[in-house]
C-alpha cells in the first residue's frame, strides 16, 4: 500500500471514529445538553473524512469502478444529509423538531450503514490490489 493511500485509510478512520463518538455523545444526551459537543464532532469528523477524500484523489489513485468507491460516495452523501438535518433542527420551531431529528437520526444511522459496508469492501480492495 503507498503512503498516500495509507494517509487515505488513516483520514478516514479517524474521520469514522471522530463521527462514531459523535453519534454516541448525540445518542446519549438527553435534553440537548451536549449538542454543542455532538454539533463539533460531527462538523470534524465530516471535515477529516472529506480529507481522507482528498487525500486520495491527490494519488491518482481513484478507482471509480469498485464497489468501495460507490458505497463511500453514498456513506459521505449521507452524512452530508445528516448534518444539513442537524443545522435545520437546531433552527427550527418546536413543531418541526420531532420529524427533523427523526429524519437526521436515519440519515447518520444509514450512513454508518453504507460506511461499514464500505469499509468491508475497501479492505477487499487493498488485499486485491497486491
Amino acid at each position: 500500500m503507498s503512503g498516500n493511500v495509507l494517509g487515505h485509510v488513516v483520514l478516514m478512520l479517524v474521520g469514522v471514529l471522530i463521527l462514531v463518538v459523535g453519534a454516541f455523545v448525540g445518542s446519549t444526551d438527553k435534553g440537548e445538553e451536549k449538542l454543542n459537543l455532538h454539533r463539533g464532532l460531527g462538523v470534524i469528523g465530516i471535515l477529516v473524512f472529506l480529507l481522507g477524500v482528498v487525500a486520495l484523489l491527490f494519488t491518482g489513485n481513484v478507482h471509480a469502478n469498485l464497489p468501495h468507491f460507490f458505497l463511500g460516495l453514498i456513506a459521505v452523501i449521507f452524512f452530508i444529509l445528516a448534518a444539513i438535518g442537524g443545522i435545520a433542527y437546531t433552527k427550527a420551531d418546536k413543531t418541526k423538531k420531532q420529524g427533523l431529528r427523526k429524519s437526521h437520526k436515519a440519515d447518520a444511522a444509514i450512513g454508518f450503514l453504507f460506511l461499514l459496508v464500505a469499509i468491508v469492501f475497501g479492505i477487499i480492495g487493498i488485499k486485491a490490489l497486491k
